[in-house]
């Protein structure tokens, strides 16, 4: 397998804001945002990966940028990997913990902006309903023989209880549920529409 290129070098580009490649990072807001757009797939089990990661059959964004600059982006935000409980395999029955983040979905089209909930894009086309979902907490990932998971998977956000992304769901609501999560229709994106994710620390800032 051939090397991955080194990170981008961390930039600062004004007060409390801070640059890794196209991550931007707000210290005094805690939060991180990157630009990206919708993908065309039919099953979710990822809201994020990376471009190259090996699951972006699965995802319902390709964020840019790779996995140690996001993680390196959380914790610059604050989060803290030990507080963390990773889930230990695929489809893990117990729930995830962490520091709690709030995870929103930006675009304009047509000239109106809209923002909504990473929630609001998962739908269940079983039940004909969003996913229910709820909080989502910081797990900074696992490594495996030697690999950091989230890099060599490109898993960044994911929502079925797995080890490998930086961010997981805790409600398991899709865990074992396999090929009946899609990219909510009620919403009309498509490739063409810019997004920005935006992930925000909701854990007490420190004194």
């Amino acid at each position: 397998e051939p090397a991955k290129p080194a990170p981008p070098p961390m930039t600062k580009v004004g007060p409390n804001l801070f640059r890794i490649g196209e991550i931007e990072i707000n210290t005094a807001t805690r939060g991180v945002s990157v630009p990206r757009r919708i993908n065309e797939v039919t099953v979710l089990e990822w809201v994020a990966t990376t471009k190259d990661g090996r699951k972006g059959y699965e995802r319902a964004i390709t964020l840019q940028g790779d996995a140690v600059s996001y993680n390196t982006a959380m914790l610059l935000i604050g989060l803290d990997k030990s507080r963390a409980r990773v889930p230990e395999r695929h489809f893990d029955p117990i729930p995830p913990a962490g520091d709690p983040v709030d995870i929103f979905v930006e675009w304009t089209r047509n000239g109106e902006k809209t923002r909504v909930g990473v929630d609001q894009l998962l739908w269940d086309r079983e039940k004909l309903a969003l996913l229910p979902l709820g909080a989502w907490v910081y797990t900074g990932s696992s490594f495996m023989d030697g690999r950091y998971l989230a890099e060599s998977d490109g898993t960044l956000i994911g929502f079925v209880h797995s080890p490998a992304p930086i961010i997981e769901q805790v409600s398991g609501a899709a865990v074992g549920r396999f090929g009946r999560i899609v990219l909510n229709p009620n919403l009309g994106l498509t490739t063409e529409v810019p997004l920005t994710v935006i992930v925000k620390n909701r854990a007490p800032a420190k004194p």
